[in-house]
Order: structure tokens, then sequence, then C-alpha cells
């Protein structure tokens, strides 16, 4: 390991849901995340007219959560819970990275071949980690 390299431990909580009071306010403790996840779904959120306000933090940069608050408008026509407007704007930052992918792959194959390859190493990797465990 080098001097630079920091060894950051596992999250002790996968997904945490935060805050009492009306659904239209919570907080998104994600484990295992960083400024790439929070960012990106900050973004997706805040450009929902549904939503009054949508913000992240990383509690500390040893800490590997992300912390995502959502407020969503109340009183309108339409008008969405906290947690549908996180499962929304999930679909919608998936739909966006799908596409993006797509887009890369046809310009460059070699990206495709890159990603094919990996997906058999982890499928082999998950399949010698079942074998090891049926051995125990």
């Amino acid at each position: 390991m080098s001097v630079n390299e920091v060894k950051i431990k596992p999250a002790p909580v996968q997904f945490e849901l935060r805050g009492t009071g009306p659904p239209s306010s919570r907080t998104f403790v994600i484990g295992d995340e960083d400024h790439t996840l929070g960012n990106a779904l900050r973004h997706v959120l805040i450009n929902d007219a549904r939503v009054d306000f949508a913000g992240y933090c990383v509690p500390h940069p040893s800490e590997p959560v992300v912390h995502v608050r959502v407020q969503t408008a109340t009183g309108m026509e339409g008008a969405l819970t906290a947690t549908e407007a996180v499962k929304e704007a999930c679909t919608t930052l998936e739909n966006q990275c799908d596409f993006v992918l797509e887009e890369l792959e046809k310009a460059l194959p070699e990206v495709r071949e890159d990603r094919e390859w990996m997906d058999r190493l982890a499928a082999e990797e998950a399949q010698q980690a079942a074998m090891e465990e049926d051995e125990e």
C-alpha cells in the first residue's frame, strides 16, 4: 500500500431512512457511496419540479456513506413523498447511465469487449465463492 492509498472500512449500514414527520421530508443514508452518487442523485432530484429541496453531504472522507436530503412540494397535484422522489430519481439516473454506456459502446467497441470480459470474470468469481461456501 502506498502512502497516498487509504483503506476505507465498509459502511456499517447499507441503507437507512431518517426523518420523522411528514413523508415529504426525509434523509437517505446510503452506505459505501460518495460524492459520485450523491451529486448525480441530487442533480436528478433538483430537476424535478415536484422537489423543493435536494442536497447531499459526505459527513467525513473516511466514512463511506453519503446522506441525501429530500423535501418534496406538498399540496400540489401529483405531489410525491420523498421516498417516491428518490425511487424515480434512481430510475432516471439508471436510464441515463444505460444510455451513455450504449452510446459509448457504439462509438468504441473495445469498451463493450472490456465490459463483457469483466462480467465473465465477476461471474467466475461468484461461482468460485459459491463452491468454496459449499465445501465448508
